[in-house]
């Protein structure tokens, strides 16, 4: 087999090479020798970096750019030993290896140590599930908050377990900007937790543990509230407050869970019309709330005149929602 004299190459040739490489290709050269992981880790650091996921529950990394993503994850199962595949997923193609170990979670996070020096990168998307131990859980935590505090995504889930401690420790290291998606099914009875900082989409699938006043302290311009425990009264008094410019002026978009259809009446007892615009039916929808509007749409206004809010009930998912939208007057 002839070898190609890669570090050989004069400057320009060779960075040309290496723009050429997927990250497990640079990975793999950077191994060669300590001056070639040298070269490796001075070019990345003159390109723009991947953008990295991290899923403690897939235990896998993945490394993102324009329509490629490349994977490598560690699994226990002996039966998928050193797997490689190229799978096409719509418009995408994802390269994937997998490995195996006896200690997954521990190898993952130590490969990607490596990467992490050699390619200049930092995860910026994050999927973490609460299925280990707390301490298992935490070491993860402090290990993912020591290379970077703040994702521009992240889902949170517990099905099974109670996690409230280990959740909590989490939001206090970690902030997202961007997607913030909430599923854990089971919280202590006097579970309380805030939501730091201003994720510009903030969805909690079980929301029992936000009453009112939290509820004035979140700042995402798009909120999903299921299993809310908020009473018409709460919901019909947010809105007032939102009429009258004294919260949330930055509102997009709410969604939040409400007894049944007829909650609408006692919510919206507000000065409004109603409304059957072809445009904000289409709202809706880009918002991925409702694809097709089958109750009565009803518009408020903000007091400075320069916003406008539809509001209307659907029954989504066996669950009755009120769905907002925020538009231009």
């Amino acid at each position: 087999m002839t070898t190609f004299p890669l570090l050989q190459l004069p400057l320009v040739a060779m960075e040309h090479v290496l723009c050429m490489m997927s990250p497990f290709e640079l990975i793999h050269v950077s191994l060669a020798s300590s001056r070639a992981k040298t070269i490796v880790r001075n070019f990345s650091k003159t390109k723009d970096s991947f953008s990295v996921s991290f899923s403690n529950y897939w235990l896998s990394i993945s490394f993102h750019r324009n329509l490629m993503i490349w994977t490598y994850s560690i699994h226990i199962n002996q039966d998928h030993a050193n797997m490689y595949a190229i799978i096409h997923q719509n418009d995408r193609i994802r390269e994937m290896i997998r490995k195996v170990s006896e200690e997954p979670l521990k190898d993952i996070m130590k490969w990607y140590d490596y990467a992490r020096e050699v390619l200049n990168c930092k995860i910026n998307s994050l999927t973490f599930r609460f299925y280990l131990s707390s301490s298992e859980n935490r070491r993860t935590i402090d290990w993912i908050a020591a290379q970077s505090n703040t994702m521009e995504w992240m889902e949170l889930s517990s099905v099974y377990e109670e996690s409230d401690d280990d959740l909590k420790y989490l939001m206090e290291r970690i902030l997202v900007s961007g997607h913030f998606k909430l599923k854990v099914k089971k919280y202590k009875n006097d579970f309380r937790m805030e939501i730091p900082g201003n994720p510009e989409w903030l969805h909690i699938e079980n929301a029992q543990f936000l009453n009112y006043d939290q509820l004035l302290r979140l700042k995402s311009p798009i909120i999903i509230l299921r299993e809310s425990i908020l009473t018409n009264e709460e919901i019909h008094r947010f809105l007032r407050s939102w009429m009258s410019c004294e919260t949330h002026l930055e509102l997009e978009a709410l969604e939040i869970s409400i007894s049944g259809p007829d909650a609408i009446n006692e919510i919206m007892d507000l000065p409004h019309e109603k409304t059957n615009d072809p445009r904000v039916v289409q709202a809706f929808d880009d918002y991925h709330m409702i694809s097709q509007v089958e109750n009565e749409i009803f518009t408020i206004e903000r007091g400075d005149g320069q916003k406008r809010a539809s509001v209307t009930v659907a029954r989504l998912w066996d669950e009755w929602r009120l769905c907002l939208i925020v538009h231009s007057v």
